[in-house]
């Protein structure tokens, strides 16, 4: 008798960064970072929209190219806090890449107790000795606010190193916040995102992308467009569903579990949270009415057309609208529903 097939493993991640045959999209965004005229990029993008997944493909495309010029080194700041903490994360960031230490030739023992500008600036030395070019890939980039408030100072120092043309290409990833950095910090010397703006949004999928990444999961052609638009491409929120529905195939259930989880409205709220509370106004006054024209927002939030042009292009552009016909409307079904629930009870 023969043994009952195994299982079909799940092939959806939700919640952890993805690189390789489980990255999906975001093709011109990786040519502008490696083939780009600018040796400066930050790459906004709000949470859970893939950032630290952008920057694990971008190393492992390099490390898996016979013909780039570059040697990627992904630095997650998040926790570093203060200069110290900066050196340390920096230091751990080289002893996890092995592929770096055999490209250039360093060991951890060569940088430490060194201040952290210039263990950065002995990485790219010993990088452009070895015939390379150091892609420098920071992760979680808002912490460089935290960094600026104890020592503005080591700000000042490490724009001096990033900031040394061909040598070093730099990515950083960060949400909104980072923008602070120039307006709350004192530095002697150029604002620290000079060279990085205007930045580059990372934006939710494309449709097609959407449908190549659900393509995974055996679903029926309309649950698929059901869950592309219910999800905007969100590229987090399209992955939780999936990873859902392979278990259940029941769409209309895993929709109503998610709009009822705890973890997404936590998420929507955070992320909320962190908008400028001029774009929280003009998302309730969408969420409010369903739909809005410029000329209908201006006159409900008392403000001209030409002051809301930023506002609607930024928050269109992140997933947070969405345009419909003549207006905009909420970016997608998950979080019009959290939103409305929100305004109703305010």
């Amino acid at each position: 008798m023969g043994s009952a097939s195994a299982p079909l493993r799940n092939p959806f991640i939700a919640g952890s960064w993805v690189r390789g045959d489980d990255f999906f999209g975001r093709a011109e965004t990786i040519r502008e970072a490696l083939e780009g005229e600018r040796h400066s990029l930050w790459v906004l993008g709000g949470r859970r929209l893939g950032k630290t997944s952008l920057l694990k493909e971008l190393e492992h495309r390099v490390l898996r190219s016979r013909e780039t010029p570059f040697v990627a080194l992904y630095w997650d700041l998040q926790g570093s806090g203060d200069a110290r903490g900066l050196a340390e994360t920096l230091l751990s960031s080289v002893e996890d890449s092995e592929a770096f230490c055999r490209a250039t030739d360093v060991g951890v023992e060569d940088l430490e107790s060194m201040p952290v500008a210039e263990m950065l600036a002995t990485l790219v030395r010993r990088t452009v000795r070895s015939g390379w070019r150091l892609l420098l890939l920071l992760d979680e980039a808002e912490e460089l606010l935290v960094v600026g408030r104890t020592d503005p100072g080591v700000l000042a120092r490490l724009r001096r190193v990033i900031s040394r043309g061909p040598d070093v290409r730099t990515v950083l990833t960060a949400t909104r916040l980072l923008a602070r950095i120039d307006e709350d910090v004192s530095l002697p010397t150029s604002p620290f995102l000079h060279g990085f703006i205007p930045p580059v949004y990372l934006t939710p999928l494309t449709a097609d992308e959407g449908r190549t990444l659900l393509a995974r999961g055996g679903f029926a052609p309309e649950d698929v467009e059901v869950a592309l638009e219910r999800t905007a491409c969100h590229p987090f929120l399209l992955q939780l569903l999936a990873s859902r529905l392979f278990e259940s195939r029941d769409l209309a259930a895993t929709l109503d579990q998610l709009a009822a989880d705890e973890m997404i409205s936590n998420y929507f709220a955070v992320d909320f949270a962190a908008l400028a509370e001029g774009e929280r106004a003009l998302l309730g006054e969408v969420a409010r009415e369903g739909s809005r024209t410029r000329a209908e927002l201006a006159r409900g939030l008392g403000r001209s057309e030409d002051e809301l042009e930023v506002p609607l292009y930024a928050l269109t552009t992140l997933g947070y609208l969405a345009r419909r016909d003549d207006g905009w409307g909420i970016g997608n079904w998950l979080f019009e529903r959290w939103l409305r629930r929100r305004v109703a009870s305010a």
